[in-house]
Parts: structure tokens; sequence; C-alpha cells
């Protein structure tokens, strides 16, 4: 299966990111190696990769300032071919994301903003088949996602989890640091959520259904930056759904392998190579 229209919902905004030795404790005064500003969020994120994939992706998420933050995401949008027309572009600050990347390739984020942006709805969301949700944007949106079960055509997909599921996901992507394996199988078990991945940057990942659950062991990279690596992975199973099941967990977690290991950007020809290293093991 592969979807043709694609609605990225969540966060918008930019990133802020430092590189340091280590992450500083209380009360320290450290300095970066190198810093960038880039276009993030996962909305952001995961539509970047998706065109990429040559797919129809639109954004939509909280609101972003007329201010020269949101004025460069709307101009990184607009050079990346990524449709954005829906999104609320109004007075309130744009929201910012600070990310501290230690030499181990791990991060440390600290967002800010979102609690005072609109959100954008769901109108005319049965033009879409396929929709990713992101973990930040649950608590501003909950009450429209009951409304979103009633479309049986729509393939419903998260990354992350940070509130409590009560709503039906065809796929969870999830860090092991933010979900217990107890708690997704109580997910999987109650029938809430049909796939969970569990993604780690130094460890197998994990995929659990009612099936039962398999290891899906990535190359033997060495992270040099996570950043993105999860979104990416959650991005390919939102562009290409899982009627392939093994096939298409094979080529995600390849994905995020490639952006979290190497300097390449995850083409289709590069993740089909990546994958051919991909093992996967029954638990």
């Amino acid at each position: 299966m592969s979807f043709k229209k694609i609605l990225c919902f969540g966060s918008l905004n930019p990133d802020l990111i430092y590189f340091v030795d280590e992450i500083p404790k209380k009360g320290d005064d450290i300095r970066s190696s190198n810093s960038l500003i880039r276009a993030g969020g996962t909305a952001i994120n995961c539509a970047e990769k998706i065109v990429l994939w040559n797919k129809s992706v639109h954004v939509r998420g909280n609101s972003i300032g007329k201010d020269p933050l949101g004025e460069y995401l709307v101009n990184h949008l607009k050079s990346k071919n990524i449709n954005h027309h829906d999104l609320i572009i109004n007075k309130d600050v744009t929201p910012t994301c600070s990310i501290f990347v230690d030499k181990t390739g791990e991060r440390t984020i600290v967002s800010s903003g979102y609690q005072k942006s609109s959100w954008n709805n769901f109108d005319d969301i049965n033009s879409y088949d396929s929709l990713m949700l992101d973990r930040y944007s649950i608590e501003f949106v909950k009450e429209d996602l009951i409304e979103i079960q009633k479309n049986k055509n729509l393939f419903v997909s998260q990354a992350g989890y940070e509130h409590k599921i009560d709503y039906k996901l065809d796929f969870l992507t999830v860090s092991k640091d933010e979900i217990t394996v107890n708690e997704a199988n109580d997910l999987v078990d109650s029938k809430t959520v049909r796939y969970i991945l569990l993604t780690s940057s130094n460890l197998p990942a994990r995929l659990i259904s009612l099936e039962g659950a398999i290891e899906i062991v990535p190359p033997d990279f060495k992270t040099i930056n996570a950043n993105g690596a999860g979104d990416t992975t959650a991005a390919y199973i939102a562009a290409f759904g899982v009627e392939d099941l093994i096939p298409n967990i094979k080529k995600a977690c390849a994905a995020g392998a490639i952006v979290a290991g190497t300097n390449d950007e995850p083409t289709i020809e590069k993740i089909e190579e990546i994958a051919e290293l991909v093992e996967v093991k029954p638990r």
C-alpha cells in the first residue's frame, strides 16, 4: 500500500540546535561547539521526508506568528513544496524548540510556546487517506479525534506518546523512553492501537501487535545526531502503511537509521539499500 494524500498534523517550529560535550548541570555556564537553526517540529520533519519520497503531503498544527521565525518556517515550506495553505498565521509568537545534542548524539529538548497557540481543525479530513499525528498536539485536538474515528478509510498513525491514548490508532511509533512495554501491550491488547513500534537509538526496535512481537535490528551505525530519526521512521509508515508489514517496517527503521547515523538523505534508493541490512527476529 502507498498513500496518495497525507496530512502531517502537529508541532510546527524552528529548531534551535546546540552541540555540546555534555548536558549542563544546574547552574552551569557552558559553550556549544556548534549551533544551527532549522525548520522543525514533528509535522514539518515528517512532511520533509514524505515529499522527498514524491508524495502529496500537507501540514497543519499550531499557529505561527507574523514574526521572523514564522516567516522563516513559511519560506522553508515553500522551498520544499510542502502544502501549507491551511496554516494559522496570526499575531502570536512562533513556538520554538531548543535541542541540546551531546557527544553521543543523544538529545535534550526544551519546547516553548504551544500553550498560547491556536490549533488547526480537521476540516476536509475525508479528502486524505493517511493522517499522522504527533504527541504534542493531542491535548489540543483530542475531542476532534473522536469524529475522525468515523472515517474507516483513513489510516491514522502517531509519532510519540505523552497523553493517554483512548482513541483508535492504526500505528504508533514511540521511543522506549516514552512508554513501558507493559503500557504498549495494554494498548494493543485493548485493540486501541493495532501496531506499536518501540524504537531506540542504541537498541533493536520492537514491533508489538496481537500477532506477537518481533525485534528489528538496524545496521550498526554510530549515532551522530538522533534529531529527526524517530520522525523519519514514523513518516515512512504514514506514507506507505503496513499492508506489506515486514518489508515496510524494515524500510521505516532503515530510514531512521540513515538519519541518525549518516549525513545522507533517506531517499527511496538509499532506504531500500539499507533495509537489506536490517534483521528481523521473532521474540
